[in-house]
């Protein structure tokens, strides 16, 4: 799985290509940092998505339901009810 932040693309296994959007790829990149962590809502919303303060916390559910949809099933992100989500850790294969 390799992510291309700079042109907002992910390019899966097996050889598929992603679009992302900006705040998708500033997103996935922070939680592929940090594989296996959990991150909170308000973590992602600041230090991945750039806002100053945190907001309403359903803006960081849209952008990661989003997410998923666009990486059909190549990565899991995994929600933590009350606190936020984290990327499974990958396979190694």
């Amino acid at each position: 799985m390799t992510l291309d932040v700079d042109h907002r693309t992910m390019a899966t296994p097996g050889g598929r290509e992603v679009a992302l959007t900006p705040l998708q790829a500033a997103l996935l990149a922070h939680l592929m940092s940090r594989a296996g962590c959990v991150c909170t809502r308000e973590e992602l919303m600041c230090q991945a998505l750039g806002y100053p303060v945190p907001v309403g916390t359903r803006t960081v559910d849209v952008h990661v339901a989003t997410l998923r949809g666009k990486l059909g099933g190549a990565l899991t992100i995994r929600s933590v009810r009350g606190v936020g989500y984290a990327l499974e850790p990958f396979a190694d294969t």
